[in-house]
């Protein structure tokens, strides 16, 4: 069983460096229309390996020519990008991305008493009781339920037999994870877009196309995901203090 699983093993390594074979390191930037993009997800469609972009939207990934590269990120049209023998040059290759637009859909609005002010108006919502199937004391309510990548990598790393070692040998689980992170990432920047939408636009003053890039820009701070975990006060007093720094880094939008 060792001998056949040791030869296993050599073959998935020789595949995976053939696959690899005449490919080099291509250095390139991610940028939008005002400046580099932050921890945009980069996809080599040919060899099904990733990475992000960095502080500078700087990236590196291993490709070769005709070798098609998905670029995409939250708030941004998902581009694909032909490599050309041009790109692995001296000169500075720059790929761009292109802001998505959004439309909201029509709503009513109901006379109410609120302000607009998170800190206020949280004192004077009432809310009505819920009837659903934790209220209801049904079976397994309240279970919180797996996200399409957090079922993938579950299935792809659980349980015992050969399957989860092949798939962590080809590198799959790896790239699962990756996605994960990328899905979790998503769900934190749309949950803040939604929850403090107003706050930003009124109180901050940030631009409605600049609101995802704020967002983003906040994700980056090293004290964000303590903020997060936080009170909704605690939230904002770090959203109002990125916004200031944010403003500062785009004058030509903020004067």
């Amino acid at each position: 069983m060792n001998k056949y699983l040791f030869f296993f093993i050599f073959l998935v390594s020789f595949f995976k460096t053939q696959s690899q074979e005449n490919r080099s390191f291509l250095y390139a930037t991610v940028k939008d229309k005002i400046g580099p993009v932050i921890n945009a997800h980069i996809l080599n469609k040919n060899t099904k390996q990733g990475t992000f972009t960095n502080e500078n939207g700087e990236f590196r990934i291993l490709a070769k020519n005709n070798d098609s590269l998905q670029i995409s990120f939250v708030g941004y049209e998902t581009s694909i990008f032909n490599i050309e023998i041009k790109y692995f040059g001296i000169q500075k290759t720059i790929f761009e991305l292109l802001k998505t637009n959004y439309e909201l859909d029509e709503v009513n609005i109901k006379h109410n008493n609120l302000l607009g002010y998170l800190s206020a108006d949280s004192k004077n919502i009432k809310t009505e009781k819920k009837i659903n199937a934790k209220t209801l004391k049904l079976p397994y309510a309240g279970s919180r339920i797996m996200t399409p990548a957090e079922r993938r990598l579950r299935t792809a790393s659980g349980g015992f037999g050969i399957h989860p070692l092949l798939n962590w040998i080809s590198g799959r689980t790896k790239r699962l994870k990756k996605l994960k992170m990328i899905e979790d990432l998503e769900l934190k920047i749309n949950q803040i877009k939604n929850t403090y939408h107003l706050q930003i636009i009124k109180e901050l003053d940030i631009n409605e196309t600049d609101i995802y890039r704020f967002i983003y820009y906040c994700e980056s701070d090293k004290n964000f995901t303590k903020a997060y975990n936080s009170s909704d006060i605690n939230m904002i007093r770090f959203l109002k203090n990125k916004a200031e720094s944010f403003k500062k880094l785009n004058p030509e939008n903020y004067n």
